[in-house]
């Protein structure tokens, strides 16, 4: 019992970003956290007493860093979606948890408060924000989900295109594209393109 009160939700928390980042989100269950901790489960059951709530904690900690609100809102948006992904690409399966759940994750609450004070200090308000700092973190967590994705999908043998490519020639012409899935290059172009399409309402 002595080594239940040794770690607070931090310690556990951390705990079970590294168990994500060695085995993937669908680790991360009461054993395998305390096995981490090198604790018996039942001493987690004080911090989480069920599977639910320690998912919460563990997704709570892994909220990426919170942008700066200073500068154009293009340039925080596009800055914070970059970094975003590249730490989400760390931790496999947690974008799609997150995405579910994030209504509910205090850290992850922050992170959009953050985005829409970047929103307001360029002008912005109400539904325009919203929808515009929506626009960036739904497409943040959706992208690092299909890069999730990708890393255990089957071969893309897409054989329709193969045996009738006539039906489909603008896939076929760009057949390369798909059949090896270059993820991180289409994020930063989309990323790109939605940036600018942002930027004509803004006026910025």
């Amino acid at each position: 019992m002595a080594r239940a009160q040794a770690f607070d939700e931090a310690a556990l928390a951390a705990a079970g970003i590294r168990v994500i980042r060695r085995a993937g989100w669908p680790a991360v269950t009461v054993r395998s956290v305390a096995e981490e901790l090198g604790v018996s489960p039942m001493a987690l059951y004080r911090l989480a007493p069920d599977a639910n709530r320690l998912r919460l904690l563990v997704a709570n900690a892994a909220a990426p860093s919170l942008p700066s609100p200073v500068g154009p809102l293009t340039d925080v948006l596009r800055s914070w979606a970059v970094d975003a992904y590249a730490y989400l690409r760390g931790l496999p399966g947690v974008a799609s948890y997150v995405v579910l759940h994030w209504t509910e994750l205090p850290a992850w609450l922050d992170v959009v408060e953050a985005l829409l004070a970047a929103a307001s200090a360029s002008g912005l308000s109400g539904a325009p924000a919203v929808a515009a700092v929506n626009a960036v973190f739904a497409y943040v967590l959706v992208r690092a989900e299909l890069h999730d994705g990708l890393a255990t999908a089957p071969r893309r043998l897409m054989a329709p295109l193969r045996n009738d490519p006539a039906r489909y020639p603008f896939l076929d012409r760009n057949r390369s594209e798909f059949t090896h899935a270059r993820s991180d290059h289409h994020f930063t172009f989309s990323l790109d393109a939605l940036i600018a399409g942002l930027g004509s309402p803004l006026g910025r």
